[in-house]
């Protein structure tokens, strides 16, 4: 990205747990949908980034695109915000979470960045996820999440991509929840933070 270039918004939230651990610093980065913004479906993202942080040694990162729909610009933001927070805070592991069109951004993302570890996506579209396969290869864990009332993408979306992905893999249907999986928001931030924790408070081997 050209210096003249505006970058990604991005709201980085910071753990002030000091207890010792045994994992190196590490960062849950949640992009939205097609049109942008920081909240995520159901507005879930501002708990999950507090709530994410009362673990010690982790990073929480809101991301807004530059060009939200624009899907390689959109890619090309989120590596740069991962570079970013390594050169900024030296994270060591990534966990990311994409919404609707995020979730052909963070599987795109992940498998070309080496530092993700796994990635969750909540409604995900199919366009744009050709390298869902990559991510096992490479030893990146997937968590899909959809409602099966979804009049947006409907839920066959993230059971090809669970088909499609390696193992570890996890599908989560919803059912008769919408597109946001608003009648869901608490099971599916609890099971997100679940999967996150999983990946980046895993102790050094």
């Amino acid at each position: 990205m050209a210096a003249t270039e505006r970058r990604a918004n991005v709201r980085v939230h910071i753990s002030k747990n000091v207890q010792q651990c045994n994992y190196p610093r590490g960062a849950l980065i949640m992009v939205a949908g097609a049109g942008g913004g920081y909240t995520g479906p159901a507005a879930i993202y501002p708990d999950l980034a507090q709530e994410i942080i009362e673990n010690s040694n982790i990073i929480s990162v809101q991301m807004d695109y530059r060009f939200p729909g624009d899907l390689n610009p959109c890619i090309e933001d989120l590596i740069e915000t991962i570079d970013i927070l390594v050169s900024k805070y030296q994270i060591e592991r990534v966990v990311l979470v994409g919404w609707s069109f995020g979730g052909a951004v963070v599987i795109s993302a992940g498998a070309q960045h080496n530092l993700v570890k796994a990635i969750a996506t909540v409604a995900s579209q199919t366009a744009g996820t050709s390298s869902v396969n990559q991510l096992a290869q490479k030893g990146k864990a997937c968590l899909f999440i959809h409602g099966t009332g979804d009049q947006c993408l409907p839920p066959r979306c993230s059971e090809q991509l669970y088909r499609l992905a390696g193992e570890p893999k996890e599908l989560v249907l919803y059912n008769g929840d919408n597109h946001g999986v608003t009648n869901h928001r608490y099971e599916a931030k609890d099971k997100i933070k679940e999967f996150t924790l999983k990946y980046l408070c895993a102790p050094t081997k």
